[in-house]
């Protein structure tokens, strides 16, 4: 019987008792309880319009042509020549489109002695 050992007792009749182990029984009462979770949905039809916009940008290209005169005073030596711009800015200038020239105001007066004129069409 292994090493399992039986507390073994003699009474006075002789007789032998044997005390085995206690054994354990669980008895299990299952109550059952229900529970209700309750999950509530709301639902939203949402009838959407769409505008929708177009934008158009139609783009036209043309070229223009333009020659820029420029004025330089140079001083009195020409082997030694020191050249300053005479004005900044100043000069006729020809648009081939346009086919006039202008005159871009540098140094140039009006009927008015006090004021400047800004582009002058020739």
């Amino acid at each position: 019987m292994g090493n399992y050992q039986h507390n073994r007792r003699v009474s006075p009749d002789r007789d032998e008792v044997i005390v085995n182990p206690t054994q354990r029984v669980v008895n299990t009462r299952t109550k059952t309880r229900t529970v209700k979770n309750i999950h509530p949905t709301e639902i939203i039809n949402v009838n959407r319009t769409i505008i929708r916009n177009e934008n158009y940008y139609p783009v036209r290209t043309r070229e223009v042509n333009e020659t820029v005169v420029e004025n330089y005073d140079c001083g009195r030596d020409v082997n030694r020549p020191d050249c300053r711009r005479v004005s900044p800015g100043s000069g006729w200038v020809r648009s081939a489109n346009d086919d006039r020239d202008r005159y871009d105001g540098g140094g140039h007066r009006c009927g008015n002695r006090n004021r400047r004129c800004g582009c002058r069409w020739f």
